[in-house]
């Protein structure tokens, strides 16, 4: 494998998959190399059963998104396989349902969504007659949404770029190889076995998509360049999965189930239908990480080093263990006899103050494009969020996207 390039993308997750597929699209003699642990990585948010895809938000701009992506999610051969259309109920007092429905009005768009009383919900949806709605007024039910195969979608993109003629590197990334004039002319790695170092020189940008790892990555790089590091922009959290497992004689109860969002000040959680007889749960608090790094002589946060800690497993402490548990009681209640959960996972994403992503140029490092704080609702763009990578990269992209992801 080449030592230089057009393009490295470090990250095979799901911004740096989108990206290395659309750069191999817009540049298709170019030499694109995506660079990641493994593919895909079990250790990055990305790698996942399943992820809730929608076009539900309160915010016109990721409403727009949502129903692009959504569309590919439908019709696009690449997408379309991994892609199960079940709906979305809402039960929530943050206004998710009242502002999808307005944008989705603004954007002349017929999604077929609805508020209906509670007691029509639970009608419509017994799978959740036990659910605790405590506090809530309505339901918001949008037939459009639904869930994706996250692992096997991920994959397919993967290979669709390689296929494009992107080079799939597996290796750690160290840092960042960086001028004497404090630009980015690539990567330092060290490959699988643990065995070569060396340097991927890019001869025209370098792509960070790491997300959780952001920080630790810059600060490795140049500890003592305080410019360089990410000041606040994002942080690297997590939240609490989990996975249930239920007797087969009980199936049938989830026929038509929806995925379930409930979104009160006791309960902020996700459910999503089962799938190969597995359940999978998400508690919507995070926490973060800190740990102390010697060369920036301050805490920062960071995954835990244990793949054990980042994959489905045990190895979750007790406390979100509970919470992941009052995820399942609060949805589902007694519906159903013996649910049982089988693992747990800390699933770590960087998150931004607002929420908003950040693909932009490192306002810094020359060469350096930054792409990530996902903050948890990255994934479905999977379709299109690298097409965007690229536009910030070329100076194409909206006025309007370009200052919000700044």
């Amino acid at each position: 494998m080449a030592n230089s390039v057009d393009f490295v993308v470090v990250g095979a997750g799901v911004f740096g998959a989108s990206t290395a597929y659309h750069l191999a699209r817009r540049f298709p003699v170019k030499r694109v190399i995506l660079v990641d642990r493994k593919r895909p990585n079990p250790c990055a948010a990305s790698s996942d059963y399943n992820k809730i895809i929608r076009a539900d938000y309160k915010d016109k701009l990721y409403t727009e998104l949502g129903l692009e992506a959504l569309q590919l999610w439908k019709k696009d051969e690449l997408f379309k396989p991994y892609f199960h259309q079940c709906g979305l109920l809402c039960v929530e007092e943050i206004g998710v349902g009242r502002g999808a429905l307005e944008h989705f009005a603004a954007l002349g768009h017929d999604s077929g969504a609805v508020l209906m009383a509670l007691d029509e919900a639970r009608n419509r949806f017994p799978h959740f007659q036990d659910a605790d709605w405590t506090g809530a007024c309505e339901a918001y039910f949008n037939p459009e949404s639904g869930w994706a195969e996250a692992d096997g979608a991920l994959r397919s993109v993967i290979d669709a770029a390689v296929e494009a003629g992107v080079e799939f590197l597996e290796a750690n990334v160290t840092s960042l190889a960086i001028n004497d004039d404090f630009s980015c002319k690539g990567i330092n790695i060290i490959d699988k076995e643990g065995a070569i170092e060396r340097t991927i020189l890019a001869v025209d940008q370098t792509i960070l998509c790491v997300g959780a790892y952001t920080a630790k990555l810059l600060a490795d790089t140049s500890p003592d360049w305080a410019e360089l590091q990410v000041n606040g922009r994002m942080i690297a959290a997590a939240a609490v999965q989990c996975a249930a497992s239920y007797p087969q004689e009980e199936e049938h109860k989830f026929s038509g189930a929806p995925c379930h969002f409930l979104g009160m000040w006791h309960t902020h959680g996700e459910s999503i239908p089962p799938y190969n007889g597995h359940l999978k749960f998400n508690c919507e608090v995070s926490f973060t990480n800190l740990v102390h790094h010697e060369g920036l002589n301050e805490s920062i946060s960071v995954p835990p080093s244990a793949e054990t800690q980042n994959t489905f497993s045990q190895d979750v402490p007790e406390g979100l263990k509970q919470e992941a548990q009052n995820v399942v009681k609060k949805v589902f209640g007694k519906y159903i006899a013996r649910l049982q959960i089988e693992s747990y996972r800390m699933c770590w994403d960087a998150v931004s103050p607002n929420q908003d992503w950040i693909i932009d140029h490192h306002p810094n490092c020359n060469k350096l494009l930054v792409a990530g704080a996902g903050s948890f609702h990255a994934w479905k763009f999977l379709p299109t969020i690298g097409k965007y990578v690229v536009q910030r990269m070329l100076g194409d992209l909206d006025d309007d996207k370009a200052q919000k992801w700044a």
